[in-house]
């Protein structure tokens, strides 16, 4: 008998639907999980909402990919999963969902659902600061400080950043990054100059993270480096910036731009510096777990799964103190 939930769906008309969807049946490799907790990826998800440059997508579409829920019924070939395991997993936002097991992270205990479903978006930080090859005592500068700065500046300093500089312009995401760790906060006006002036940063900060997705945050984050310096572009940059001058701000700087999208993870064995993702995906949670990483802090609004149109209202106002909006399906609409 076919399974029937309900998913959000972004209309072409932008508008945003919780509808009815038949799930089809489970392969022998797969699980169906009921979800608890979804969490709202700002970047792509508006990105996708407001039809923005970078995406192709065919509306009506489903959207997210961070989600914590309870398996319900397993594959005939799946073993190391049991019903009422939870797990997170890289699926939409949705009631239940039918996932590949191997692709499903058991949530370890002690964590609540809410942390576990930042998993992917800390993933996403973790294997932008990782590729930077970012060494201890060496400064960073994260420019942007919105949901996925916030998790990189945290990553940072894990991998022994020293010191760190949260870069905003609006002074709430400053506060909230200074009290998560950030030795130093600069508002995001002048802050080529401003970071000069710190003792520490006279001649620019070695690594810099850019994670506005602003096209003008690329020539932002080569002014900030230091000569030589590294740029991780983590944010997913919407539209191009056709002023940039590549010859003064890169190549007569030795400036090194390291292309940071959570795809170009390695697909099969992971390799020093270049983990896959599913390997991001377990690190980030054991994070958690360990308090490594705090999450709770970042959660400013909470939404049932029928009031998602509200959620998603608020991401389209790109409201700077929306940040970690997580859904509850708990609720049954």
């Amino acid at each position: 008998m076919p399974f029937r939930t309900k998913q959000i769906l972004v209309g072409s008309d932008s508008a945003i639907r919780l509808e009815p969807v038949e799930l089809p049946p489970l392969k022998s490799d797969e699980v169906l999980i009921e979800t608890s907790t979804t969490l709202i990826s700002p970047g792509t998800e508006r990105a996708k909402l407001l039809r923005l440059p970078g995406l192709t997508v065919n509306y009506p579409a489903a959207t997210g990919y961070s989600l914590v829920g309870r398996v319900l019924a397993l594959g005939a070939d799946v073993t190391a999963l049991k019903p009422g395991d939870r797990v997170a997993s890289r699926s939409r936002h949705a009631a239940h969902v039918v996932a590949k097991a191997a692709e499903c992270h058991p949530i370890p205990n002690g964590l609540t659902d809410e942390e576990a479903a930042f998993f992917q978006l800390l993933a996403i930080a973790l294997q932008a600061v990782r590729k930077t090859r970012l060494e201890v005592g060496e400064g960073c500068a994260v420019l942007g400080v919105g949901l996925v700065g916030q998790l990189a500046l945290q990553v940072a300093r894990i991998a022994g950043a020293l010191p760190t500089v949260a870069i905003d312009r609006d002074e709430g995401r400053l506060a909230l990054a200074e009290r998560l760790g950030a030795d130093y906060c600069v508002n995001g006006n002048d802050a080529a100059d401003r970071i000069r002036e710190l003792d520490e940063f006279k001649h620019g900060p070695p690594v810099v993270i850019e994670a506005t997705g602003n096209p003008v945050g690329l020539e932002s984050a080569c002014q900030i480096a230091a000569f030589g310096g590294r740029v991780a572009l983590l944010g997913s940059t919407r539209g191009a910036s056709e002023a940039f001058d590549f010859y003064k701000q890169v190549h007569k700087r030795g400036i090194t731009l390291i292309g940071a999208h959570i795809s170009t993870t390695y697909r099969a064995a992971a390799a020093p510096g270049w983990w896959t993702q599913h390997d991001e995906q377990q690190t980030a949670l054991r994070l958690l777990a360990a308090n490594r990483v705090n999450a709770a802090p970042l959660i400013t609004h909470r939404f049932s799964s029928v009031d998602a149109p509200e959620a998603y209202k608020l991401l389209a106002q790109w409201d700077p103190h929306a940040i970690g909006m997580v859904i509850d399906w708990t609720a049954k609409a």
